[in-house]
């Protein structure tokens, strides 16, 4: 049984927190009374908590980011495309591309959420093992964990940026052929004679621009030739006929 298609962009949420859940169960028992929170270069210890306040502070940081998650998630799902401030928007927000653009913000956010969610639990983990001059009991450990996880999330969001939302291969050859197709495609004369089968005669193909204008019939003699006119035809009207000279004055 396969999950539902809108909840498969938050499976790496919901794996980190089944692990941060089992690494809080096993703090409790595993942890004493007097944590040791940060650490001198000479060993010792700098700052203490109580096992309590510790885990409580990572429940509730645990659940801090559950909830900007759901309401980030809920935002990118509601909020109409043309709000959206994504790279190459032109392109992601085309009617045809709105799901992916919606399912890779989904997949980023999640992805992002559950980085944060495994360094809590790296923290506790090294806070587990660094006690009673642990394996974990330097005190640039917690440090460089830190440097470790700022570091990846700015190469993170960087990828994201510029190669997350970059056109596939596929789309960036599609769009310049169909446009070089269609510039290259040849246009026939309007007014082409097609014939459709032997003797079936011919007919004119659709287009004004091609076809003949019908002959005019000659002006008789006497008439003289006028533009042809849109209304109907006048009737004829023969001229009266001149008798004579006119009288001298």
């Amino acid at each position: 049984m396969s999950a539902p298609r809108w909840i498969r962009p938050a499976a790496p949420v919901g794996v980190a927190v089944a692990g941060l859940v089992v690494v809080i169960v096993a703090a409790t028992s595993l942890l004493p009374e007097r944590v040791t929170i940060i650490r001198s270069p000479g060993g010792g210890g700098a700052a203490f908590a109580s096992r309590d306040d510790l885990l409580l502070v990572t429940a509730a940081t645990v659940l801090a980011l559950v909830v900007v998650y759901l309401l980030s998630a809920a935002a990118l799902a509601w909020t109409p495309v043309r709000h959206l401030l994504v790279p190459r928007g032109t392109h992601w927000k085309h009617a045809s591309r709105r799901r992916e653009l919606r399912r890779r913000l989904a997949v980023y956010l999640a992805r992002s959420t559950a980085a944060a969610l495994w360094f809590v639990a790296a923290l506790v983990v090294v806070a587990l093992l660094g006690q009673d001059g642990g394996i974990a009991g330097s005190w640039w450990i917690p440090l460089a964990l830190s440097i470790v996880y700022v570091v990846g999330m700015l190469v993170w969001f960087t990828w994201v940026l510029t190669a997350g939302f970059t056109p596939p291969r596929s789309t960036e050859r599609r769009v310049p052929t169909e446009r070089s197709a269609s510039r290259d495609e040849p246009r026939g004369p309007r007014g082409v004679v097609a014939t459709s089968a032997p003797g079936a005669g011919s007919r004119e193909v659709a287009g004004g621009a091609g076809r003949t204008p019908a002959p005019r019939p000659a002006p008789r003699p006497g008439e003289a030739s006028s533009p042809p006119t849109k209304g109907p035809p006048r009737p004829y009207q023969p001229r009266p006929q001149q008798r004579g000279l006119p009288p001298r004055d």
